[in-house]
């Protein structure tokens, strides 16, 4: 590899870790809104912890993307073998967790759409809170749509108005599904973006590595 073909890897190496550290921050920021800013939602599906163990995985993932982005940069642009390796070893590793990680959102996802279901029928003991900061907030009636809730169709489907019933005005008629499935399928996408830049930052960082040793850069 000649020397102008190292500073092109160099140059391709630090932008594609600066989208890996985007991407990170993104999959952080949906990660943490499942736990924090999306309570309405975790509550719902709660009973099946084995959900939120990937998504608490996905955090930690994007908080490594953060830091690993970073020193690929630094590497790229040091030209440091020790920190390009260390990179590749990072990425590596991640890259094998993310796959698992990314299966494992895809199988969870019936899984949760049932559970969310369910959860209709318990709107009067324990999910009416949940369900009504959901259906208020997306301006959603029902998981599928209006006809979930039969003929007890809940004020928050109709802008928390005193009287809801199929005929009202204010009647949310778009189901909540399409916006549980965005959140999944968002994650998922990331995920999938971030192996592919993950794998074209270890072939640079592989390259750059060769690239010094041929050259003597240190």
């Amino acid at each position: 590899m000649e020397s102008r073909g190292l500073e092109v890897c160099r140059y391709l190496m630090f932008v594609v870790n600066l989208i890996i550290f985007a991407c990170g921050i993104g999959l952080l920021a949906v990660g943490v809104w499942v736990y924090v800013g999306g309570e309405s939602f975790r509550q719902l599906i709660s009973s099946d912890p084995a959900i939120f163990s990937s998504v608490a995985i996905i955090i930690a993932v994007g908080c490594v993307l953060i830091v690993a982005g970073f020193f690929g940069c630094a590497g790229a642009i040091r030209e440091s073998k020790c920190m390009l390796g260390t990179f590749f070893a990072i990425m590596l590793l991640l890259f094998l967790v993310e796959v698992v990680v990314v299966i494992l959102i895809f199988v969870y996802y019936p899984r949760a759409k049932k559970l969310a279901i369910t959860s209709i029928e318990s709107y009067n003991t324990t999910t009416k809170a949940p369900w009504d900061a959901i259906q208020s907030t997306l301006k959603c009636c029902g998981y599928t749509n209006v006809s979930d809730w039969g003929s007890n169709i809940p004020p928050s489907c109709c802008g928390n108005t005193t009287l809801c019933n199929s005929k009202s005005p204010t009647l949310y008629n778009t189901g909540c599904e399409a916006v549980v499935r965005s959140y999944f399928w968002t994650i998922g996408g990331v995920g999938i973006g971030v192996l592919v830049f993950e794998i074209l930052s270890m072939i640079f960082s592989c390259c750059i590595i060769s690239g010094i040793n041929k050259y003597d850069i240190a």
